[in-house]
């Protein structure tokens, strides 16, 4: 799980398919676990990217200093306890905060080194490098286990905003030696010698590291929790999730990440005996992400006439047999802060002819729109590869697109390109169709605020893929995440909200289900809820 600052969880490149399932088989050794996963991390360092998929994988070998639990609060996992104002732990300091965490006694890495603030401190620095922190300004060690946070500003999240721990003992001298962010990030024994023990602090440590085939794992013998059951865990990649079923179906895995929710359907039609389905909304967005710097899309109304196009219900209906809602927000319904009087577009393909012709585009002899210099209304739409109902979604938009005059031309990617290159880089023309999972009652600061555009001077850090450089979003951001008052803090976040729906520098197709697949056999593996990875209790995965 990624804990930069607890800012978000990850992307994923799922996408239309909005959905994780884990689904171990009955036929397997007792003592040893096989997950397929339908996607390989672009690396596995803890900071550099963010994708769902590491996270979930890192989930088993690393624990951060806390962690959401089912109902989206904030619990420790490496700390004594979670600052409030109560405890003493946070206060008002000047015109910003300080927060006091400590770490539990006996923490050590995998090669029996002691886990300290001297981690800590690392972790901050290179937090620092990939994504500043908003309002952070440093962190002050206290003595080895006790150190505090220092905030510019007052923070309503400043229960979340500690570095994660990186292993000073073996990434000090790489980092120190770095010549810039890549240099280090390629260097870095993360991504170089994942295998080396010390980096990981879970209940297992990776043992065995194959790109784009296979991270192997085994039991970490100085983890202080329950003792895991599995000796082993293996996480396989197989791409197309075709082939992934096929192989949980003929035992050549044990359990899987990455199941489309039509293959779920599908399984809890024909496998009732075997598995109990269940669908759990969940906090994630299927969106279509928006190049605000293509001189097209940088109009309003040309963004506005897109999603009227797009008839999401029953895309929703078809698709995904009404298990999933349309997005009508930046925020699922199952999140406490969503406003549910932003505005809502619906399917309305004459409305939207009607804005593009405002706009300036005439339809053309082959009925694609051009405008007065010709120029066709032409738009690539980059989604990952292998996955068949992000297929399907690309073309129903396609279709639906083109009944209004506008080309979608799509190009299909791997997942490690997509989101890894593709999308951090910036490097799509139109635009990028992926799932986004948020942190529970996350303002969204670094999808939105123009301080976060990825760029090659801020290491491509930033999750602002769409460019969006507003001071009027950026002052809503400013005052909401400053903001301790929850009714004043609202008002903010509606703001955030009613801009997103109406200036959709990103457009909202569908929110999520998890999907959780247990079989009979198996317990411990708790019903996923909002923004769960199940490897986070692996401990406690175990037969009945």
């Amino acid at each position: 799980m990624r804990t930069r600052f607890g800012r978000f969880l990850g992307i994923t490149a799922f996408a239309a398919a909005t959905a994780t399932a884990t689904v171990p088989a009955t036929a397997q050794p007792r003592d040893q676990l096989t997950i397929g996963m339908s996607e390989f991390p672009a690396d596995m360092h803890p900071f550099i990217t963010n994708l769902l998929v590491r996270n979930y994988i890192l989930g088993a070998a690393r624990r951060t200093v806390f962690r959401f639990d089912a109902s989206g609060q904030v619990v420790c996992q490496l700390c004594t306890e979670v600052p409030t104002v109560a405890n003493g732990r946070a206060r008002l300091a000047g015109q910003g905060m300080e927060v006091e965490f400590t770490l539990r006694e006996g923490l050590r890495w995998a090669d029996g080194t002691k886990l300290t603030t001297r981690d800590i401190a690392l972790g901050w620095e290179v937090e620092k490098i990939f994504a500043p922190p908003a309002s952070v300004d440093g962190i002050d060690i206290i003595d080895e286990r006790s150190y505090r946070v220092r905030l510019k500003t007052p923070r309503y999240d400043f229960d979340r905003l500690t570095p994660s721990p990186i292993a000073e003992h073996i990434e000090g001298a790489i980092f120190a030696s770095r010549k810039d962010p890549l240099d280090y990030g390629q260097r870095s024994a993360f991504n170089r010698a994942p295998e080396t023990p010390g980096l990981w602090n879970g209940p297992f440590r990776v043992t065995g590291f194959k790109v784009n085939e296979s991270v192997t794992m085994e039991r970490n013998p100085t983890w202080e929790g329950p003792g895991p059951h599995f000796r082993r865990v293996t996480f396989r990649f197989i791409e197309n999730t075709s082939a992934l079923q096929a192989a949980l179906l003929a035992g050549d895995i044990d359990t899987v990440y990455g199941l489309t929710l039509d293959q779920a359907l599908g399984l809890e039609k024909r496998e009732a005996a075997k598995f109990d389905v269940s669908f759990i909304p969940a906090i994630s967005t299927n969106s279509l992400y928006v190049q605000l710097d293509n001189p097209i899309l940088a109009d309003v109304r040309v963004r506005r006439a897109i999603v009227q196009a797009i008839d999401r219900q029953t895309l929703v209906n078809r698709l995904y047999e009404g298990k999933v809602p349309v997005a009508n927000s930046i925020l699922s319904p199952v999140e406490k802060s969503r406003d549910p009087n932003v505005k809502q577009w619906k399917y309305d393909p004459a409305a939207a002819r009607a804005l593009l012709a405002e706009a300036g585009w005439k339809p053309g002899p082959d009925g694609i729109l051009v405008n007065a210099s010709g120029e066709r209304l032409s738009l690539d739409l980059v989604h990952s590869t292998g996955i068949r109902v992000v297929e399907l979604v690309g073309q129903v938009i396609q279709s639906q697109l083109k009944t209004v005059g506008i080309e979608i031309v799509i190009k299909a990617e791997p997942v490690r390109v997509l989101l890894g290159e593709t999308v951090r880089k910036r490097q799509f023309k139109a635009l990028a169709m992926f799932n986004w999972t948020p942190a529970p009652d996350g303002i969204p600061y670094f999808t939105y605020h123009s301080s976060r555009v990825p760029s090659a001077e801020n290491a491509y850090a930033g999750t602002n893929y769409m460019g969006l450089r507003d001071p009027a979003m950026d002052g809503l951001l400013d005052g909401a995440i400053a903001e301790l008052d929850p009714a004043r803090r609202q008002v903010l976040w509606n703001g955030i909200q009613g801009y997103i729906a109406e200036n959709l520098p990103i457009i909202p197709l569908h929110h999520g289900t998890n999907i959780f697949v247990a079989p009979k056999w198996l317990t411990g593996m708790t019903p996923m809820r909002s923004v769960f990875l199940p490897p986070l209790w692996i401990e406690e995965w175990r037969p009945k």
